[in-house]
C-alpha cells in the first residue's frame, strides 16, 4: 500500500485482487488466441461495481474517483492477462468524460449503461499524417442542418470491433494559427463497426491483446449534434482533460505489470534450485530485482498523486505525463529482468514474463511517446523553449 492509502483502498485492493485471480493465464491466452472479449471477466468486473469506480452513484456507479480507479487498474494487472489495458478504454474514454463533460441527457444515457457492462467504448484521435500532433488531424466534419458529415482516417484504433460507442476526435473549423485550439469538437459515434460511413481495416501487430488494431476509414458518415460531447469547436481542452486520465490510467496499468513481472521473478527464483541452492540466493538475481521493485514503488506514489489532483479539480499535467514517463520506463526494465531471471523459460508463453515485456514496451510508445511527455514536462515546468 502506498503511504496516503485508507482502509477503504486496502479493501479495493483486495476485492479486485480476488477478481483477477480467477481468470488465469490460460484464460486471457485463449481470449488472445481466438481474439475474442473476455465477457466473463468484464460482466464480473461490472456486477462487483467496478466499471462504475468513477461514476456517480445517481448513474448506477461507486461515487469514487480516479484515485480509487487508478488503484482498481494496477490490481487488475498486477493480477495478470490483459485486464488492465482493457480497464482504461471504456471507463476512461466513456466513463469520466462523459461524466466530466457530458449534458445531463448524455449521462443518463451512457453513464449507467457503462456501469453495468452493457457498454464498451473505444477512441478515435490518432491519424496517419497528424500523428501526436492532434491540432494536425485532417478528419473533418461539415455540418448539414442538425447533423455533421464526418470524412477521414484514423489509425491505430484499439477496441473498435468490440466497442458500442466511438470518441470521435474532428475537425469543425478550419485550422487557425492566432487561435490554433479552436476547431477540434468531440463525437460520440455508436456502433462504429457497423456505421455504413465507416470501413474497418485490420493492422497486425506483435503485442498480445494490441495484436490487431485497425484503420478506420470515415466517408460520409452522418452524426447529429446531440452526440458531440462538450462545446462543438471548443473539444480540445475537454480531450487534453481525458487525456490526462489515459495517462493515469496507462501508468496504473503499466506499474501493475511490472509488479507482475517482479512477483513472478520472485516465485521463480524461489524454486529455481541450480547448484544446491535456489538461484534468488545469489545477489545477481537479488539486486536487479530490489532496484527494480523500489523504482516501482517510487513510480507508484506519483501515479496516486497525479489521480488525486486530478479528483481534487487540481492541474495535473506534470504528475500525469511524470507517471506515464516513469511506469512505462520501469515497467518495461522490470519484465527485463524478469526474463533474465527466468532464462530460457523467460521466452516461453508458459511463463507470461515475455508477454509482460511487451505489453511494457508498448506503453513507452501509446498512449503517447515518452518523448512527448518530456516535452510537456521540459516546456511547462522547466521553463524550455518549445522544441515542437
Amino acid at each position: 500500500m502506498a503511504a496516503f492509502e485508507t482502509e477503504m483502498h486496502g479493501m479495493i485492493r483486495e476485492a479486485t485482487r480476488e477478481i483477477a485471480a480467477k481468470y488465469d493465464a490460460e484464460y486471457w491466452r485463449e481470449c488472445v488466441n481466438e481474439k475474442e472479449f473476455p465477457e466473463e471477466y468484464w460482466q464480473d468486473l461490472a456486477d462487483n461495481g467496478w466499471l462504475g469506480v468513477a461514476i456517480p452513484e445517481a448513474y448506477g456507479g461507486e461515487g469514487m474517483g480516479m484515485l480509487e480507479m487508478a488503484i482498481v487498474i494496477e490490481e487488475l494487472s498486477r493480477g495478470g492477462g490483459q485486464g488492465g489495458i482493457i480497464f482504461v478504454l471504456t471507463p476512461v474514454f466513456g466513463g469520466i468524460g462523459i461524466e466530466r463533460h457530458g449534458t445531463e441527457e448524455q449521462k443518463e444515457q451512457y453513464l449507467p449503461k457503462i456501469a453495468n457492462g452493457e457498454m464498451r467504448f473505444c477512441m478515435g484521435l490518432t491519424e496517419p499524417r497528424a500523428g501526436t500532433n492532434t491540432l494536425n488531424i485532417d478528419t473533418h466534419a461539415e455540418r448539414d442542418g442538425d447533423e455533421f458529415v464526418l470524412e477521414g482516417q484514423k489509425t491505430f484504433i484499439s477496441g473498435v470491433e468490440n466497442a458500442d460507442e466511438m470518441l470521435l476526435i474532428a475537425r469543425t473549423a478550419e485550422f487557425d494559427r492566432s487561435n490554433p485550439t479552436h476547431g477540434v469538437s468531440m463525437f460520440l459515434v455508436p456502433d462504429p463497426a457497423e456505421q455504413a460511413g465507416i470501413s474497418l481495416t485490420p493492422i497486425e501487430t506483435t503485442v498480445p491483446w494490441f495484436e490487431i488494431q485497425y484503420q478506420v476509414d470515415i466517408d460520409g458518415l452522418r452524426v447529429h449534434e446531440d452526440r458531440i460531447l462538450g462545446a462543438e469547436d471548443g473539444g480540445l481542452y475537454l480531450l487534453f482533460d481525458t487525456l490526462n486520465t489515459e495517462r493515469i490510467g496507462g501508468a496504473a496499468s503499466a506499474l501493475g505489470g511490472g509488479l507482475r513481472a517482479i512477483d513472478l521473478a520472485v516465485d521463480y527464483a524461489k524454486d529455481r534450485d541450480v547448484f544446491g541452492q535456489p538461484i534468488g540466493a545469489h545477489q545477481a538475481i537479488q539486486h536487479p530485482l530490489a532496484e527494480h521493485y523500489a523504482k516501482l514503488t517510487a513510480a507508484q506514489q506519483l501515479t496516486y498523486d497525479a489521480a488525486a489532483k486530478w479528483d481534487d479539480g487540481d492541474d495535473c499535467g506534470m504528475e500525469a505525463n511524470a507517471a506515464k514517463l516513469l511506469t512505462s520506463e520501469f515497467a518495461t526494465e522490470a519484465a527485463s529482468q524478469a526474463i533474465q531471471t527466468h532464462g530460457g523459460n523467460g521466452f516461453t508463453p508458459e511463463y507470461e514474463v515475455y508477454d509482460l515485456w511487451q505489453n511494457a514496451r508498448l506503453t513507452q510508445t501509446a498512449p503517447v511517446s515518452n518523448e512527448m511527455a518530456k516535452n510537456f514536462i521540459a516546456e511547462h515546468h522547466l521553463g524550455l523553449p518549445r522544441s515542437y
